[in-house]
């Protein structure tokens, strides 16, 4: 076992046997787990979607996060990644699995990065798309560093925040920012 996945054992905030096994078919649940496969599929209107193993020391179970989550979602949906799915229960045919809802990539390995803080940005619900996101990996990208991004999206009723996979260098990144999503985009380094 190699020690990222040792110590998110160490660090599971909840077992995916204990909703599988207590019986439960209904509900949202929020089950913590590494992800051990992806694979993505096409709806026949050729949206993106995809097929989640997460794993912890006791069990799997898929998770699956259908278009419109998906997109939220995808650059955190890597291979041994460590992360907390929210979403709600399905029952098919005996078969449990989740649809994923929300996705929260753990950080367990803050300590060993010097605890950079991480920047925050703030986006509406409806900039949540394919263009959109395409350019804020871009700009990740342009400004490679040593500070996790947090991105809250802003839905009409509740918040969500996503941690996201880039780090990224706070002193360069916020004019970029700025110009491509708007002065309330950036909101700064916690």
């Amino acid at each position: 076992m190699d020690a990222r996945r040792h110590r998110f054992y160490h660090w599971a905030l909840a077992d995916i046997v204990d909703p599988v096994s207590s019986g439960r078919t209904e509900g949202v649940v929020r089950l913590s787990g590494l992800i051990t496969s992806v694979q993505p599929k096409m709806t026949k209107q050729g949206n993106a979607w995809a097929i989640v193993n997460l794993a912890d020391r006791d069990g799997t179970i898929e998770a699956l996060f259908f278009p419109a989550t998906y997109q939220l979602v995808v650059g955190a949906l890597v291979e041994d990644a460590v992360v907390s799915v929210q979403g709600r229960i399905n029952d098919r045919d005996g078969a449990i699995s989740i649809f994923g809802q929300e996705l929260q990539v753990l950080d367990v390995t803050s300590a060993e990065r010097a605890g950079a803080a991480p920047v925050q940005l703030t986006l509406p619900y409806h900039r949540i798309n394919e263009p959109s996101m395409k350019e804020l990996k871009r700009i990740m990208g342009a400004h490679p560093g040593e500070n996790p991004v947090r991105l809250a999206v802003r839905g009409p009723q509740k918040t969500i925040v996503y941690q996201l996979q880039s780090l990224v260098n706070a002193t360069t990144i916020a004019s970029d920012i700025k110009g491509s999503f708007g002065q309330d985009a950036w909101q700064g380094v916690a």
